[in-house]
């Protein structure tokens, strides 16, 4: 553990001192749940490729990261990838359709994984979607 010092605005640390007495935890921790709660998403338990790209989400403008977080996968990789998955349940796929489904599975993921990211950088950065 290592030791840190702020100094904080009186309105903020009387409001965390209120909600650590409400909720009877320790002010320090209340405060250490707040800043972990609200540190940009961490790329450390994935592959060097994905943190490197995924780092670099962090200098995007908002417009950027909303085109990321709204991004969808093709109508002709997705249709296929839902073909092949319906075929794969019937045990009547080839080696190169299975080859195909598992390059299709890391294609989605991925770009899943982009786009939680993405939305984890905006909200991080204070971007509330419009209801």
């Amino acid at each position: 553990m290592q030791k840190l010092t702020l100094e904080l605005p009186e309105p903020l640390f009387q409001q965390l001192t209120r909600i650590a007495e409400q909720t009877a935890q320790p002010l320090e921790s209340l405060a250490l749940q707040s800043i972990t709660g609200n540190l940009p998403p961490s790329v450390e338990n994935l592959p060097l490729e994905m943190q490197a790209e995924l780092s670099k989400m962090q200098l995007l403008k908002i417009n950027q990261l909303l085109e990321i977080a709204h991004s969808q996968v093709s109508d002709v990789h997705s249709d296929r990838h839902q073909y092949l998955l319906e075929k794969n349940q019937q045990s009547e796929l080839s080696e190169t359709e299975y080859q195909e489904l598992q390059d299709l599975g890391k294609i989605v993921d991925r770009m899943m994984l982009t786009k939680a990211h993405a939305w984890a950088i905006l909200r991080w950065r204070g971007w509330h979607p419009l209801y």
